[in-house]
């Protein structure tokens, strides 16, 4: 006990330290970048002004005067001084203070005096900080399994990635399938990387894709039954390619992954409840998998539409203080993420009887059960 009890707090003594290294390295990385930063030495706060616009929308201005000190490059250690304006808002600028760094467009240099601008704030310090986290809360709650499941997410976010890029370059007609092909990649990969090359991979795997698929052609034929009545697909934001087959990529990914909550939290109490009673039946293991489901059906749906909300609460206090109806606003930025949650509540419904008997299938009347 006491051994395990040293180990542990060595760990957390680790990972602090890996964070102070973090933290000490990227406040002083400046020599990595071709574009020259600036660290603010001193800041003169000007007096704050009280503005409105037409839509009798209030902020306060301040100027700021700030002195910086460049870190890298052929002007290092030059000064520079710039004026910045922030509002109370916060929502297009931001309040500089002393120590922090800012990347600076260099305009000219006049007779020693160097012309430049605030082109964005230095922030790899905290986007390297909020990984660390991450990573450690990972490690010391879940162990292995929880860095494997961190892993799976870069990979899929690479792939991600690599899939837009294909797009792009290949301008296809018919790119819907890209990501089709995509999700079944993701969705292996992830299981793979986080559950083993093994019986309960297979059945949540097979799961995944039938819950999915079958949402998917419901929500696809509900729309095409009906003609997609009131859903404007160019309503999609900064749509280059065919809005519809956007639309409906946009809907898979998203359909995905709450489909693969559910079959991962199903199928995983139905291994559990098979090796710890190994003469449970098929029925008893498929009412149990139906059960969970049931339990986490709701709470998920919730979580989609509540996920749908926040991403539409801006555009549609917009559309409202523009004068817009809400028949109008609804129509123009709502209807086509409600329409993507539905199917998405649709996947979750048809994949909870489908995890639990498939895993039901696989363990039932076995009194061994490998993992």
């Amino acid at each position: 006990m006491l051994k395990n009890k040293s180990a542990r707090l060595l760990e957390v003594v680790a990972l602090l330290l890996l964070g102070l290294v973090i933290y000490v390295v990227t406040s002083h990385d400046a020599f990595l970048y071709q574009q020259p930063i600036g660290q603010v030495v001193k800041v003169n706060n000007g007096p704050g002004q009280a503005q409105s616009d037409e839509f009798d929308n209030h902020d306060r201005v301040t100027s700021q005067y700030l002195k910086l000190k460049i870190l890298n490059g052929k002007y290092r250690n030059w000064s520079v001084n710039l004026k910045n304006n922030y509002s109370k808002s916060g929502a297009l600028d931001q309040k500089f203070k002393v120590g922090q760094q800012i990347f600076l467009d260099v305009h000219q240099v006049k007779k020693g005096k160097i012309n430049a601008s605030i082109a964005t704030y230095k922030r790899d310090t905290y986007l390297l900080m909020l990984c660390w986290l991450i990573f450690s809360l990972l490690f010391l709650t879940m162990r292995f399994q929880g860095l494997r499941s961190l892993f799976s997410v870069a990979i899929n976010f690479v792939i991600f990635l690599a899939l837009v890029q294909f797009d792009v370059a290949w301008n296809q007609t018919y790119f819907f399938w890209i990501f089709a092909l995509g999700a079944l990649i993701f969705t292996g990969l992830s299981l793979v990387i986080v559950l083993g090359f093994n019986k309960q991979c297979w059945v949540t795997f097979s799961s995944i894709i039938i819950g999915t698929g079958l949402g998917l052609l419901l929500g696809y034929g509900a729309l095409w039954l009906t003609d997609s009545k009131g859903l404007h697909y160019e309503a999609l934001d900064m749509a280059t390619q065919d809005p519809e087959q956007l639309f409906f990529s946009i809907t898979l990914i998203g359909l995905l992954g709450a489909v693969m909550d559910a079959a991962t939290d199903i199928v995983s109490t139905v291994f559990e409840m098979k090796a710890s009673m190994p003469e449970v039946s098929k029925t008893q293991l498929f009412k149990s998998g139906h059960q969970v489901g049931k339990s986490i059906m709701g709470p998920l749906i919730n979580v989609l539409f509540l996920v749908f909300f926040a991403e539409s609460f801006a555009i549609g206090v917009l559309y409202f203080r523009t004068g817009n109806t809400i028949a109008y606003t609804f129509e123009w930025t709502m209807s086509l993420g409600v329409v993507q949650s539905l199917i998405s509540g649709i996947g979750i419904a048809l994949v909870v009887p489908t995890a639990a008997f498939l895993a039901a299938q696989a363990l039932g009347g076995k009194k061994d059960v490998s993992h």
